[in-house]
Order: structure tokens, then C-alpha cells, then sequence
């Protein structure tokens, strides 16, 4: 039989809806004769409330009438009367357990901090907490379990986040009347929906991005609503924001442009602002619903909305309709539809935190890139580009079709995982002391500044000494101003020579002192600087350049020496020793190893482990190649100049025929062209 009247039902989503049952005949309280819900609303102040208590340990229901206030309790208590104090004789009950109190036409219930709580729908109450009952709320205090029944309508507006409307009950009688076979049939459908919503459980909670999340939602509305015809599920698209439409779908699998999809916003806008789930049949009928253009227009004939609730935070909601059968869904299936949502939520919001906890490691590992890099001004912006670099080279060469390449497939979260190692490769140089780590030439500039002193000194005691020798000449000699003259001229044509000998020696120190890029660059000879040596006195001589200057400045590349590139280089170890101390996730957990072996060669001649061929990921190759494109062709530093790309690959391709780089990487880098901004 079709029910006479449209009906529409309305609840809050986390709340199950339990239809009020008949109390059991019994004993009453303390002895008394039992009262029935008739007694109940036939009694003095007609209360409309009462308690139906079922194993309360006298193994007797009971009907318990309320009126303004109840307290729940092990022990009766002296100042309460016997209508206002609950007694369940069980010793895991407290003495004060809970509390129901009347607030206008609404019943409360609270925990009175007892020791083993009270539950309201299988949900702990928090101590000191009023939470609304609602007619048909089911009570657990210990084994005791106790139903609540309300025979009068609350006002609407005083009852937060519920709305009642009528409900043609014809069709929820029918189970009922039907015969044994009916129940039977019923029963295997209960739990195939049940079986359908463990999977439902189990499918979402493996998903780990929002498009996969709907997707498998969008299927399974579709899988267990048979009559279902649309499906829409509307998100914020960002914080803060109204949810609007991010997916639309029809039975057909037809896909729709969820910019374009046409829905009912009066349904949607009364799930939203009273954060309920809405099942209407018969819409179009509604009185509640059927006058409404967009209703009319998209001929809604029945209807589920449902939000996507968790903790009273609203994530969005899941739309379902029809346009071709009135009674498609029943309150079973919004029931059904409403775990889905919950379990939807669960993972939406777990999206979220997800998301926030990587936008927070994300900012934490480019502001301590930001703080290293802030030692070294020089070279600032390195690891962002290698970070880019190695990221774009990760993507070509998972699209590379070569013979040797194609195999190698990365995920999203590897790439997220070379991105990260390429920002944190250099990391341990905060460790490196700062002159070292900024050293321009081969000589620090302080040493630089002390050599030219003793150029300077060693032309003073040149000038002293000649000039000394002359005025010794004279005392012996007694010479004529004539004879003075000349032997003058001659002391200062010697000096002269000196001092210029001193100047070029001192500019080939200087152009020696500049670094090399190449070992190729020749560099100027320095041992007759070394074998040089000025008279302090007469009986002490002095060396122009000392053992470690000349070392330094005999550097054929660069322009560290061997203790301070060992310093340098033991960056890489300090490097892994830091990142291996983060708790990175699993799909992070290669950090550490990635940057560890950036300077490591396939010939095993890099450093810090010598490792070679297979020992070295492809990973770690792709950061090599970035790495060191990027400290060649990086803009002017004091220590030296900017190389052209053309020149900085060809000194790669020299690397990669050594056999040191991995040559089929790098002619992925060169034809993708990875320095080019994209």
C-alpha cells in the first residue's frame, strides 16, 4: 500500500534512530506497582516521560515514570525520594552515577563522574556533560540497559541539530506483516548490506587521496543503492569555503562537469545549516519540498542527503536520487548511506591532518634549507634548484623508453621522496666551519693579506740592507761625493731589480691563488718563490712563501686544501648522521641513503663509502648529475665564474666517459632539457 501522505524523514547523522518499544510487564520501583506509558500521561502533572530499564539486576523490567529530575545510582540516597533516585543494585554501578534532568520539553542526561561511565548509543558520555535524549535513546550503565521514552513532541527550535517530521509508519509495518519467508529474505539482505558496509570500511580506509576517495564512493553508492539514479558528493574547495560540487555521476556512468550539475539547493542548504541527514519519498508530493523550483525541474521523486560529519564539523555531503521511482529508498538505506558518510568523513579528514602534518614538514625542511644556506650567501638558492632539477630529471626518465631505463618507475611519494633528499643533500655543512665553507681563494684572504705584509717587510729589509752597505762603504772608504754618487746609483739599480723580482713573484702568487675549474688550466711556476729567501739580518734568512702557502696555491683545481676538502667532504656523512635521527614515514624512509652517496662515483672513486655501480641508486645518480650541473653553472662566485650550459655538459659528458656518471641518465637530462623552466 503506498502511504496517502508524503513522507520525509529527518535525523542527525551520528545518531542511530531506534523506534520506541512497548515496556515489559513487571515489577515497579521499591516495591511499587508498576506504571504503563497510559498510567504514565494519565498521572498527576502529566509527565510524558519515562525510563524503561531492562537488567537492572533483579532480572525484572521496569517503568520508570520521570519528572523534573532523576539521579541514577547503586545506593538509595536519604535526601532524594524514592521518585526522584534510580536504584540498579550492582556493585560496578557508582553510588551517584548519572543524572537526567528536564530543561523545558527537552530531557538531559549527565555523567555524574561515576567509575565506569555512561553510555548514550554505545557512545561514552564525558563527565559534567548534558547531552539531549531523544525518544528511543538507549542508556547503558554497567550491565544495566535502559531506554528512553518521550510521549510529548519537543519544540523544534529547542532542540539542537534535530528535526521530526511525519513518516507514513504503513511503510515501515509491512516487514512485520509479511510471512516467515519475507523475514528471511529480509534477514539475508540485512546482512549483505552489512557485509557490503565492511567493505566499505575496509576499502576507504586504504585510500590515500581524495580523487581515489571518491571514486570508490561513487561506486559504491552505486553498488548498494540499486534504484539510485545520480550521485553527487560536494567538498569544500578550500578552507573555509561553502562545499560545492567535486563530483557528479549517473547509474549509466555517465560522468557530469560537477560545475554544471544541477541540484537541489533547498535540500542541500537545510543538510548544511541543520547538519541532518534527509530521506524524502514521493518529493515532488512533499509539502516540505515538492513547491521548490529546483525540485520540480530536475523531477526529484525520492531523495537521501546526507553530510559528512565529524564531531559536529560538517566536511561536506553525498547527495543520491531518483527521478523515476517515488519510494526508491527507505530509512534502511539512509541509515546505510549515513555510515558511509561517517566513514567517508573519518578519511576526509584524515586527508587533511595528512595533508597539514606534510605542509608542515615541507615548511620545516625548506626553512632549515633557508638557515644553512643563509651561512653561505655565495651559494644560496642550491639545493632549491638541485631539488627542482632532480624532481624534472625523475619525471623523464620514469617517461624514458631507452633500453635500461624503461623499467624504472617512480611513484608519487618517490619523487616527494628525491625532492626531499635533494633539498637535505648538504645539510651536515652546517657543521663545516664558516671560513672554510666561504673560502674564495686558495689562500684564505686573511693568509692572502699576511703574505702581501711579507713582500712588503721583504723589501723594507732589502732597502735597509743596501742601503746600509753603502754607508759602510763610505766609512771606509772615505769617499768623494762623486764616488758616492755612483756607488749610490749602483746599490739602487740592484734594489731596484730586487723589488721588481718581488712583484712577480707576488702577481704569480696572485694569479696562482686564483681557483682552477678544470685540473687542465696550467698554473704559474712558484719555485723560485719557494727557493727564495730575504735577509732579516745578517745572520738570519727568511723564506718569501712557506711549505703550506705553497701547497695551497699549487691546488691544480679549486681551492681547498687537503685537510679543508676533507672538512667539506665530511659534510655527507654528517648529512646522513642528521637525517637518519628524523622518524621519516614509510614512503620517506630513503632520505637519509639518497643524500647520503651524492658523491659517490660508478667507479668507486667518490666519497664517503668508495661505493660503486649497483650500490649506487638510480636515485642517488639523478642527485649527482643535478648536483653538479648546478655548482658549474650557478651564477658568479668570488672562487669562480659562472660556466655556459653547453660547457658545464660537456665537462659531464667527460665525467659520464670516465666512468663515473651514469651516461644514460645524463642523456635523459640533456634531451629533457631539465634546466629549461618548464
Amino acid at each position: 500500500m503506498q502511504p496517502e501522505t508524503p513522507a520525509l524523514l529527518a535525523f542527525p547523522a551520528n545518531v542511530k534512530h531506534t523506534e520506541m518499544t512497548n515496556p515489559h510487564p513487571g515489577s515497579g520501583m521499591n516495591g511499587g506497582a508498576m506504571e504503563t506509558p497510559a498510567s504514565i500521561a494519565g498521572s498527576a502533572g502529566a509527565e510524558m516521560a519515562y525510563l524503561e530499564v531492562i537488567g537492572d539486576g533483579t532480572g525484572k523490567p521496569i517503568v520508570f515514570p520521570l519528572h523534573d529530575e532523576v539521579v541514577i545510582g547503586r545506593d538509595p540516597q536519604d535526601s532524594l525520594a524514592s521518585d526522584k533516585f534510580l536504584c540498579i543494585p550492582e556493585h560496578t554501578v557508582s553510588r551517584r552515577h548519572a543524572r537526567i534532568s528536564r530543561r523545558g520539553d527537552i530531557y538531559f542526561v549527565e555523567d555524574l563522574h561515576s567509575f565506569n561511565g555512561t553510555y548514550v548509543l554505545g557512545k561514552r558520555l564525558a563527565p559534567g556533560a548534558w547531552h539531549p535524549l531523544r525518544d528511543g535513546d538507549e542508556l547503558s550503565v554497567s550491565s544495566a540497559q535502559i531506554v528512553f521514552h518521550s510521549l510529548i513532541e519537543p519544540d523544534r527550535d529547542s532542540m539542537p541539530t534535530i528535526i521530526t517530521k511525519a513518516v507514513d509508519a504503513t511503510e515501515y509495518t509491512r516487514v512485520s506483516e509479511a510471512p516467515a519467508e519475507a523475514a528471511q529474505g529480509d534477514m539475508q539482505r540485512t546482512v549483505q548490506k552489512l557485509h557490503a558496509m565492511a567493505q566499505v570500511s575496509i576499502a576507504l580506509g586504504v585510500v590515500t587521496d581524495r580523487a581515489t576517495l571518491i571514486e570508490k564512493i561513487m561506486n559504491f553508492i552505486f553498488d548498494l543503492f540499486p534504484l539510485a539514479e545520480r550521485a553527487f558528493i560536494l567538498l569544500p574547495k578550500s578552507e573555509g569555503e561553502a562545499p560545492a560540487p567535486v563530483a557528479a555521476r549517473r547509474r549509466d556512468g555517465t560522468v557530469e562537469d560537477p560545475d554544471k550539475a544541477r541540484m537541489s539547493r533547498t535540500i542541500i542548504e537545510e543538510v548544511l545549516n541543520r547538519k541532518q541527514a534527509i530521506l524524502s519519498v514521493d518529493t515532488l508530493s512533499d509539502r516540505h519540498f515538492g513547491s521548490r523550483d529546483s525540485i520540480i525541474s530536475q523531477a526529484i521523486r525520492s531523495v537521501m542527503c546526507v553530510p559528512l560529519l565529524l564531531e559536529d564539523e560538517c566536511l561536506g555531503l553525498i547527495q543520491v536520487d531518483t527521478s523515476s521511482d517515488p519510494y526508491a529508498f527507505k530509512e534502511q538505506d539512509l541509515e546505510m548511506l549515513t555510515g558511509v558518510c561517517a566513514e567517508a568523513a573519518v578519511a576526509l579528514k584524515n586527508f587533511q591532518l595528512y595533508s597539514d602534518i606534510e605542509r608542515l614538514l615541507d615548511g620545516f625542511v625548506r626553512a632549515s634549507v633557508q638557515a644553512i644556506e643563509e651561512r653561505d650567501p655565495v651559494t644560496a638558492g642550491h639545493s632549491f634548484r638541485v631539488a627542482g632539477y632532480a624532481e624534472h630529471l625523475a619525471q623523464a626518465v620514469d617517461r624514458a623508453d631507452a633500453p635500461g631505463l624503461r623499467q624504472i618507475v617512480f611513484s608519487k611519494d618517490q619523487l616527494r621522496e628525491i625532492r626531499y633528499a635533494a633539498l637535505l643533500h648538504d645539510f651536515g655543512k652546517v657543521g663545516v666551519r664558516e671560513h672554510v665553507l666561504r673560502k674564495e681563494k686558495k689562500l684564505h684572504h686573511a693568509d692572502m693579506r699576511l703574505l702581501e705584509q711579507r713582500f712588503k717587510y721583504a723589501q723594507a729589509c732589502l732597502e735597509r740592507q743596501a742601503y746600509r752597505r753603502l754607508v759602510e762603504l763610505h766609512a771606509r772608504h772615505e769617499l768623494s761625493m762623486a764616488a758616492f754618487r755612483e756607488a749610490k746609483r749602483g746599490i739602487e739599480e740592484g734594489l731596484r731589480e730586487e723589488v721588481d723580482r718581488l712583484e712577480r713573484f707576488l702577481d704569480a702568487i696572485r694569479r696562482a691563488n686564483e681557483p682552477a675549474v678544470s685540473a687542465s688550466a696550467g698554473l704559474p711556476d712558484l719555485k723560485e718563490v719557494m727557493d727564495y729567501a730575504y735577509g732579516e739580518s745578517d745572520d738570519a734568512m727568511l723564506p718569501l712563501l712557506v711549505q703550506a702557502e705553497f701547497s695551497a696555491l699549487s691546488l691544480p683545481k679549486g681551492c681547498l686544501t687537503l685537510e679543508e676538502r676533507r672538512q667539506i667532504e665530511s659534510h655527507v656523512a654528517d648529512s646522513y648522521s642528521f637525517l637518519i635521527l628524523i622518524p621519516w614515514t614509510r614512503d620517506l624512509a630513503s632520505v637519509p641513503a639518497i643524500a647520503h652517496g651524492h658523491h659517490e662515483k660508478l667507479d668507486g672513486s667518490g666519497y664517503p663509502m668508495g661505493l660503486r655501480g649497483d650500490q649506487i641508486s638510480v636515485q642517488t645518480r639523478i642527485l649527482t648529475i643535478c648536483d653538479i650541473f648546478d655548482a658549474l653553472t650557478a651564477g658568479d662566485r668570488p672562487y669562480k665564474k659562472a660556466v655556459p650550459v653547453e660547457q658545464a655538459l660537456d665537462l659531464i659528458g667527460l665525467e659520464c666517459q670516465a666512468g663515473h656518471l651514469d651516461a644514460r641518465l645524463f642523456e635523459v637530462f640533456v634531451e629533457s632539457r631539465v634546466w629549461t623552466p618548464a
